[in-house]
């Protein structure tokens, strides 16, 4: 933060002006007032097992 300010202050400028930023609306992943189930075992992780060789 300090090297963005004096960036800021001996160029004459924001950081807005020096940090580049896009943002995009994605696309709904269901249909609103779609009753599909929520699988929350893909979403889960698994449990390691470690075994000894």
């Amino acid at each position: 933060m300090p090297v963005l300010a004096t960036l800021c202050d001996i160029l004459g400028c924001t950081p807005t002006d020096l940090i580049a930023t896009l943002a995009e609306n994605l696309t709904a992943r269901r249909v609103v007032g779609q009753d599909a189930p929520i699988d929350f075992a893909a979403r889960r992780p698994t449990r390691v097992r470690l075994t000894e060789d």
